[in-house]
C-alpha cells in the first residue's frame, strides 16, 4: 500500500480505536481492509490512503487532523489508572476508558495555556502499601479525618462536593462511557490528579460517592501500589474496598453521622438522605460497618428496600440536582466569550467531534457550534 501521509501519528490510531472498545478486526471490517492492514498503521509500518484515513475518522467518529496531532511526552510521574469497575468488567471497556482519560488531559493541557486553574491542594498518605495486608477500618476512618480537615470541611454534611475538588485543582470530568459495569477512574498525571465519572447512571447520590471513592484511590493508593498489582484481580477487589470505605467515612463521618441515627425506620433514612446526600444503601451499609443497628434492624432495613424496589430507584434520586463539573465549561465560555479562541480552534486542536467535546467539557450542545453564551464565574486569562 501506497504511503500518502507522511505526518499520521500511528499511536493515535491505536488510541482512536481502543477508545471505541474497537478490535483490530473490528475496524479492519468496517473500512474495509484487513486485520493485518489496521496492525500496521497503528505500528507505522504503513500509513493509510487518505481515503482510508477518512473512513478510519468517520468510522471511529475523530476528525482526520486528530490523526495527526502529536502525542504528549509520556512523564515518569504518571501513576496507574484505578478504575471503579466491576469484576466482571470486560478489559476492552476499560482500556476504552483509559484512552478516554488521555484525552481528557490533553483537552485540559490545552485550557491551561490561558487559564489560571485552581492550583492542587490535596495531600498524600503516607503509608508503606502491601498487597498482601488490606488497610484496616481505622487507618482508613483516619485518612477521611484528615482530608476533611486538610480542606476545612468539618464534621457534618458536605453540600456540593464536585465543587470543592475542583476549587482544590483535582481535574473532573464526566461522559456517557456506555459501559454498564463502568462507573469512573482517576490517575495522578504530572503531580495533578483526574477523576473521569460516567453518567450512565446518573443520580446526585451516585455520582457524590463516585467521586468519594476516587478520592480515596488518589489518596490512598495512587504513587503506593505499583501499577503492575492494578490487574491483579484480587488487589483490584481489596483497593476498590477500600475506598468504598474511604468514601463511606469520607461522607458520613462516623462522630456526626452516628448521632444521626435514632432507628431502623426506612422513612427515617429518608431524611438522613435529604441531609447527607448520600444514597439509603449506602447509609445503611455505614451503619453495619459502624455498628449502630442491630442485625436484625439492618436486616428490616434490607427487607424494607427490597419490598419498596428502593434497590433500583430511590425516594429523592429524581429531585436531588446533579452536581456538574464545571471548571473546563467555565474556562472555554471565558475564552470564547473574550473572542480568545474560536470553537474551530478548539475542536481542531483536540481533535474530537465538537459533540464528543462538549460532552467531555459538560457544555451545553451547540457551544462548539455556536457563540452564544452566558455570564459565567471568573476565570482569569493567562
Amino acid at each position: 500500500m501506497r504511503a500518502e501521509n507522511k505526518d499520521i501519528i500511528p499511536y493515535r490510531i491505536n488510541q482512536a480505536r481502543v477508545s471505541r472498545g474497537m478490535s483490530l478486526a473490528d475496524l479492519a471490517d468496517l473500512i474495509g481492509v484487513t486485520k493485518q492492514a489496521v496492525s500496521q498503521f497503528e505500528t507505522g509500518k504503513n500509513n493509510p490512503l487518505d481515503s482510508t484515513l477518512n473512513r478510519i475518522a468517520s468510522v471511529l467518529h475523530y476528525s482526520p487532523e486528530f490523526f495527526r496531532k502529536p502525542v504528549p511526552t509520556n512523564s515518569s510521574m504518571a501513576s496507574g489508572v484505578f478504575f471503579r469497575s466491576k469484576k466482571t468488567a470486560r478489559q476492552k471497556d476499560l482500556n476504552a476508558a483509559e484512552m478516554k482519560i488521555e484525552i481528557l488531559r490533553e483537552i485540559d493541557d490545552y485550557l491551561s495555556q490561558y487559564i489560571d486553574f485552581p492550583p492542587v491542594n490535596f495531600p498524600k498518605a503516607d503509608y508503606i502499601y502491601d498487597g498482601s495486608f488490606p488497610l484496616d477500618n481505622s487507618s482508613i476512618e483516619s485518612y477521611a479525618r484528615e482530608l476533611r480537615d486538610y480542606w476545612n470541611l468539618g464534621n457534618g454534611p458536605i453540600n456540593n462536593l464536585m465543587n470543592i475538588v475542583q476549587k482544590n485543582g483535582i481535574i473532573v470530568s464526566s461522559t456517557h462511557f456506555r459501559l454498564e459495569k463502568m462507573d469512573g477512574l482517576s490517575e495522578w498525571y504530572n503531580n495533578k490528579p483526574y477523576i473521569f465519572m460516567s453518567r450512565d447512571k446518573d443520580t446526585n447520590c451516585r455520582i457524590r460517592f463516585g467521586i468519594a471513592h476516587e478520592l480515596g484511590h488518589l489518596l490512598m493508593h495512587a504513587g503506593n501500589v505499583p501499577k503492575e498489582d492494578l490487574f491483579k484481580k484480587n488487589i483490584h477487589l481489596q483497593l476498590e474496598d477500600e475506598a468504598n470505605r474511604f468514601a463511606s467515612a469520607f461522607l458520613l463521618p462516623k462522630d456526626s453521622f452516628s448521632k444521626d441515627v435514632f432507628g431502623s425506620s426506612i422513612d427515617h433514612f429518608i431524611q438522613l438522605k435529604a441531609k447527607w446526600k448520600v444514597s439509603i444503601s449506602a447509609m445503611i451499609y455505614r451503619c453495619k460497618t459502624l455498628h449502630l443497628l442491630s442485625e436484625n434492624q439492618i436486616r428490616y432495613l434490607n427487607s424494607q428496600m427490597t419490598q419498596r424496589a428502593y434497590w433500583r430507584h430511590e425516594p429523592l434520586d429524581s429531585d436531588m440536582p446533579v452536581e456538574r463539573p464545571f471548571a473546563h465549561k467555565q474556562a472555554i465560555k471565558l475564552l470564547l466569550e473574550n473572542d480568545i479562541i474560536q470553537p474551530s480552534d478548539f475542536v481542531n486542536s483536540i481533535g474530537c467531534m465538537s459533540d464528543e467535546l462538549e460532552e467531555y467539557c459538560c457544555l451545553e450542545k451547540g457551544t462548539l457550534s455556536s457563540k452564544s453564551q452566558g455570564q459565567i464565574v471568573q476565570l482569569r486569562p493567562r
